[in-house]
């Protein structure tokens, strides 16, 4: 980190604004972005592997305020079996579970949140201007680059949402070269919105997280359903290194 300040686990999120949209997604391109990270896509859709990409707007944590985009692919450990049974475990206690998100891309927009990401957990982040507008079901963000030139756009409505149990999260990601897991602990319900259509635009196919975004097939797609949660409120526990 820049400044000398520790954080003391877990790191707390006490006021979040979170979307995620899962879509199918091109099988050779979740491989080519997976090889090497001894993990494969971990959920499956009518045999297509999912994506999901984050909307997040932090407004009260440890880290400040600040707007973030995840494009992330939900993950097993290589020597895990695939199968329809992985949705489950979405809701299974730590202990047991094998599933988790392994992040391709995370722009947020403060230099506080991409050191404490990357120094703290190994996520890939990148200091980027985001805009989040989320209000009454419709939602439109935009992603520029460091000139603020337009990279891409979401746009569209969530849709009506059916309530469902907090869900607690899970990653992984590599840490000095070493595969890491890091629970989650969500407090905050949450909604389904299985009708949601919610669509990422690409404006710039010259930009890495645009050109991912295209070659996985996502670009102005569909979402399989969304979920949002408008007061999400989660603990980061410190990672644990996978041998």
């Amino acid at each position: 980190m820049n400044d000398t300040q520790a954080y003391n686990f877990p790191i707390k999120f006490k006021d979040v604004h979170y979307i995620a949209s899962l879509y199918t997604a091109n099988t050779n391109k979740v491989n080519d972005l997976l090889n090497g990270t001894g993990l494969k896509a971990g959920l499956h859709f009518f045999g297509k592997p999912v994506v999901a990409l984050g909307l997040i707007q932090y407004k009260v944590s440890d880290l400040g305020a600040y707007n973030e985009i995840i494009l992330a692919i939900p993950v097993i450990q290589i020597h895990e079996k695939t199968g329809w049974k992985n949705w489950l475990d979405l809701y299974t206690g730590f202990k047991k579970r094998k599933g988790g998100q392994f992040i391709i891309h995370i722009p947020v927009t403060t230099q506080r949140s991409v050191d404490a990401g990357r120094e703290i957990w190994g996520y890939p982040k990148t200091l980027l201007p985001i805009l989040h507008e989320f209000s009454d079901g419709k939602i439109m963000t935009a992603l520029m680059d460091a000139d603020n030139q337009l990279l891409l756009e979401v746009n569209g409505d969530l849709g009506t949402g059916i309530t469902i149990p907090a869900m607690d999260l899970m990653t992984y990601s590599l840490l000095n070269e070493q595969l890491t897991k890091t629970t989650v602990d969500v407090e905050s319900g949450m909604q389904w919105k299985p009708n949601s259509n919610l669509r990422i635009q690409v404006k710039n196919n010259k930009h890495a997280i645009c050109k991912d975004i295209v070659a996985l097939g996502i670009n102005n797609k569909r979402p399989i359903f969304t979920i949002e949660s408008k007061h999400f409120k989660a603990r980061f526990n410190e990672g644990q290194q996978i041998s």
